[in-house]
């Protein structure tokens, strides 16, 4: 009978939350890079940001998805931590090597091509420091989605 109780309760638990635990993903500045450059997320991931040392991170204005919270560390911010709700793309910068490549991109949820990807491609001309490097990152997140068959 307690069996069968903790069995029914752990069921319940399991529906209630989905069944998926949100999961942490790990950015790293590495020199003038982010690693990973592309991260595949879920609603109500986070994202946790190592190794900043020389480095911050901040979303790019009107490059992440409508309704979203942007973000913006400080420099040296180490661990600095989001969690992420509106499904979309997400794109970020470290401020000091943005014109040197440190572009990042996120993508939550599983629609292909994601929600915001046209609003993201039409607002590259807003960027103006770092505009080539967007325009990269935005060309090996394509790569990406084309390697998963989307």
């Amino acid at each position: 009978m307690f069996k069968a109780s903790k069995t029914c309760v752990a069921a319940v638990m399991l529906a209630v939350s989905g069944g998926v635990a949100a999961e942490d993903h790990v950015i790293e500045g590495v020199v003038t890079q982010w690693r990973p450059m592309i991260t595949f997320a879920q609603p109500g991931d986070g994202l946790t940001f190592k190794n900043m040392t020389g480095h911050d991170t901040e979303t790019i204005e009107g490059m992440i998805p409508e309704g979203a919270e942007g973000w913006k560390a400080k420099l040296g911010e180490e661990g600095f931590h989001v969690n992420l709700e509106k499904e979309g793309v997400y794109i970020f910068k470290c401020n000091p090597h943005i014109t040197t490549g440190m572009v990042g991109v996120v993508v939550v949820g599983d629609a292909r091509p994601p929600q915001n990807l046209e609003q993201v491609h039409a607002n590259l001309d807003n960027v103006k420091i770092g505009k080539n490097m967007v325009n990269r990152a935005l060309k090996k997140l394509q790569q990406a989605l084309d390697a998963e068959g989307q």
